[in-house]
């Protein structure tokens, strides 16, 4: 799957929005530079290297998220954290026979023990973090 079909699929989630910082793939009329934006503090799509700024709301431009982006990334992560209503979310390469990136949250049962709760999973973090952003209640 391409970066960019995995982008629009974190957009198509119900817990999607664009958060300050974002970096988005260069796509069609709403980006003509070099593809670098970020949505400001006010909810409006900036492209700082070609210093201009869209008036409309980010959730209403038809850009996706780059993420590839370790800032981006960050986002991702706190949205799926949002959506579970979780805070101690850990994601992490799967070191078995299982070579995928696993999101998984902790939790102790009432003998103390640890068990974790599988999230999303995928064959890259930003993969497994729009499995458990699409898998959000």
């Amino acid at each position: 799957m391409s970066n960019e079909e995995l982008a629009r699929r974190a957009v198509a989630c119900r817990h999607w929005r664009w958060m300050p910082g974002m970096r988005t793939l260069k796509h069609g009329r709403v980006i003509e530079g070099n593809g670098i934006a970020v949505i400001d503090r006010d909810g409006a799509l900036v492209a700082p290297a070609l210093n201009r700024k869209w008036s409309v709301p980010a959730q209403t431009v038809a850009a996706v998220p780059d993420l590839t982006d370790p800032a981006t990334l960050g986002c991702l992560l706190a949205l799926v954290r949002e959506a579970w209503g979780v805070g101690s979310l850990v994601y992490r390469p799967w070191n078995g026979a299982i070579r995928a990136w696993r999101v998984v949250t902790f939790a102790h049962d009432e003998d103390w023990m640890t068990v974790a709760r599988l999230l999303g999973e995928g064959a890259t973090e930003a993969a497994a973090l729009v499995a458990a952003l699409e898998a959000a209640p």
